[in-house]
């Protein structure tokens, strides 16, 4: 299962995300914690504690998951 850590630290941030992963038809989940949500879910995301990473997982491969992960790396996660 493809896995990537995005930080979607503002109410844009979140807007921009979901407009992007809605574009697959496939399910993509964001989780935290014990918490696992529909990453297309803007207000799912809301409920969520933004202040830290999110883990982004989808349950396919191929292509088209890599094209998504290519577009998640503007909200990449990187430890400073």
């Amino acid at each position: 299962m493809p896995k990537m850590k995005v930080l979607l630290s503002s109410g844009q941030k979140v807007n921009d995300f979901v407009a992007m992963v809605t574009k697959y038809q496939f399910p993509i989940h964001l989780t935290t914690g014990r918490y696992r949500i529909d990453a297309k879910s803007l207000i799912g995301i809301f409920s969520l504690n933004l202040s830290k990473p999110v883990t982004v997982e989808v349950s396919e491969d191929g292509e088209e998951v890599e094209r998504l992960f290519e577009e998640l790396a503007i909200f990449e996660y990187v430890k400073e």
